[in-house]
């Protein structure tokens, strides 16, 4: 893989088609081993004079390179159609070609779609709705689509999954899941996941924890991506899912060795010795998590963790500023930061893609 947010990984396809292949071939784009390869370089005019030259060539079986294409033309009659299927995997070409045979056999299109309506349809069958306008009923179930689409699947058929060392392991009681953007949902699609789909809840703390002890790291990471440890945004936010899930008897997973991660994950990240860090978002964020193992060491019945992580989350008061009436950022040597002429409506202002008076409500 050579695109953002730190991920190795290798995807592998097997492709078949419904028609013998009689006349194919292979382009391929001299591309300098000095050039990125990432979103930025791959768009860029020089790189795509360099695709526009690619050498042809034809009847190649294989071929090697940084920029490949494969082509192949069918002489077909009349309103005939050519139907191309593949399966992919992040193991293996054999993987793929394993998916591709389990989950689609045959050539029958109209089959294929109506199946993956179906397993839809039930999916999304799982809210009903009531009242309201056709258009308005197609915004709330095309957002319930959107919040199913991730954490996606990343094991084949037969259970085997890429490491976060480096090896082939193969999951055992749960489906391995990739794509954890924390930030993003910790407060919005995962609390929705736990109550109409706790099985994929359980899949991602799975596949979180299994991730810390394949890449040897003793706390949660908050953005994963393709066993990436990414280091995306801020917080503790698989902290809170784990909690959640675990207050929720969502349970299917190492439970002391999730809650110790989830304490390495607050101590290691959080408002320190000096009880806030500097921002407004930081602070209530690291806060709310720290409440949080507070709330799952009651649970199980460790109280002196209990105790500890219940007063440190009440950080959260101290970026309260009495005089505002509002929380305010901090300096390093703790006074306040400048309050800016329009206060807490200002974007930014100790504040993650937002403003304070957004981020205020964050209160755990």
């Amino acid at each position: 893989g050579n695109g953002d947010g730190k991920a190795d990984y290798n995807v592998y396809f097997y492709a078949q088609f419904s028609k013998p292949l009689k006349k194919y071939g292979v382009w391929t784009a001299e591309i300098p081993a000095d050039w990125s390869r990432k979103r930025d370089g791959v768009t860029s005019e020089r790189y795509q004079n360099a695709i526009a030259e690619a050498k042809v060539l034809n009847m190649v079986k294989t071929a090697e390179g940084k920029h490949l294409g494969f082509f192949t033309e069918f002489e077909t009659a009349k309103d005939e159609q050519v139907i191309v299927k593949s399966g992919i995997s992040f193991v293996s070409v054999a993987g793929a070609k394993n998916n591709l045979e389990t989950d689609i056999k045959g050539f029958d299109f109209d089959k294929v779609r109506a199946g993956a309506k179906a397993l839809w349809n039930q999916s999304l069958s799982k809210i009903q709705v009531e009242g309201g306008t056709e258009a308005e009923k197609t915004v709330f179930y095309t957002a319930m689509y959107h919040t199913q689409i991730d954490p996606r699947t990343f094991q084949d058929a037969n259970g085997t999954y890429p490491g976060g060392d480096g090896h082939v392991h193969k999951a055992s009681g749960f489906t391995k899941r990739t794509i954890f953007s924390g930030w993003d949902v910790f407060r919005s699609q995962m609390p929705l996941q736990t109550v109409i789909n706790p099985a994929l809840v359980n899949d991602m703390l799975n596949s979180l924890i299994t991730l810390a002890d394949e890449k040897k790291l003793d706390y949660l990471e908050r953005w994963e991506f393709l066993n990436a440890y990414s280091g995306c945004m801020i917080g503790n936010p698989a902290v809170s899912v784990m909690a959640d899930a675990y207050a929720k008897g969502i349970r299917k997973f190492d439970v002391n060795k999730g809650y110790q991660l989830a304490v390495n994950s607050v101590e290691k990240f959080g408002n320190g010795e000096k009880g806030n860090a500097g921002s407004i978002s930081h602070t209530l964020e690291y806060a709310y998590f720290e409440w949080c193992v507070s709330e799952m060491a009651k649970a199980l019945g460790k109280t002196a963790d209990q105790k500890k992580y219940l007063a440190r989350s009440r950080s959260y008061k101290n970026v309260w500023d009495a005089d505002k009436g509002w929380f305010r950022p901090k300096k390093e040597d703790g006074t306040w930061e400048a309050w800016p002429e329009t206060g807490r409506m200002t974007q930014g202002y100790g504040s993650v893609e937002s403003n304070p008076y957004q981020q205020g409500w964050f209160v755990p």
